[in-house]
């Protein structure tokens, strides 16, 4: 039986419909397969918001850590002229430099004491002016520079006569002392040097710091040079 011409339109809209349903699968699966081949990236991830960024770790060079205790700076420079030794300049050559400024700056003086302070960065030093008088002064350590002006000591009478009479009866003065003493200790370092008495006796007493920087005590007699205690 032959067919209307209405049922043939309705045949081919039919197939239309079809037709164009498969193209749009087809052009859907060309699109997806030719993202997937052309090395797309994906969309960047958005983050949420309010969340923190994430920072890189840094790249820096090459660090050094101080090791546990180390000292950042062990090293003292010594002072001009001096010796280097721990805490300061303490040689025979930077106490005779010492010495020599004090009696300078005292015209007429003998020196009767001279002690390393401040960590070896002063010397205190007392001399006796003619008359008895005690001058006390500080005295940089390398250098040999007097800091400020010297001091005149509260004593009486007595006190000077007791200084006038060591200074008399005192032969070897604090130069050859100091080369006594330190001739006791080799490598040694005197810190403190003064004229006392002991049993009757006018004598000079040393400390000296040996190489294993231990305290020594040095008792010569001032009048003819004897060592009269080594320990």
């Amino acid at each position: 039986m032959s067919k209307t011409v209405a049922e043939m339109k309705t045949v081919s809209v039919r197939t239309s419909r079809r037709w164009a349903g498969t193209g749009a699968l087809a052009l859907g699966a060309m699109l997806a397969t030719t993202g997937c081949g052309s090395g797309a990236q994906p969309p960047p991830a958005v983050a949420p918001a309010g969340a923190a960024p994430v920072a890189a770790p840094a790249t820096t060079g090459p660090q050094t850590t101080q090791a546990p205790g180390e000292p950042e700076d062990s090293g003292s420079p010594a002072a001009p002229g001096g010796t280097a030794t721990p805490g300061g300049t303490v040689g025979t050559e930077d106490l005779r430099r010492a010495g020599e400024a004090a009696l300078k700056a005292v015209p007429d003086s003998t020196l009767i004491s001279i002690e390393s302070e401040e960590n070896g960065r002063l010397w205190e030093v007392q001399v006796v002016a003619a008359d008895g008088t005690e001058h006390k002064l500080d005295v940089e350590a390398g250098t040999g520079k007097v800091i400020g002006k010297p001091r005149v000591e509260a004593e009486d009478a007595g006190d000077k006569a007791e200084h006038k009479r060591r200074v008399e009866e005192a032969k070897i003065g604090y130069l050859q002392a100091a080369e006594k003493i330190e001739a006791q200790v080799p490598g040694g370092r005197i810190t403190e040097l003064s004229l006392d008495g002991h049993n009757g006796k006018t004598v000079w007493e040393g400390d000296v710091v040996d190489s294993s920087r231990t305290k020594r005590f040095i008792m010569i007699d001032a009048g003819d040079g004897k060592i009269l205690v080594g320990r």
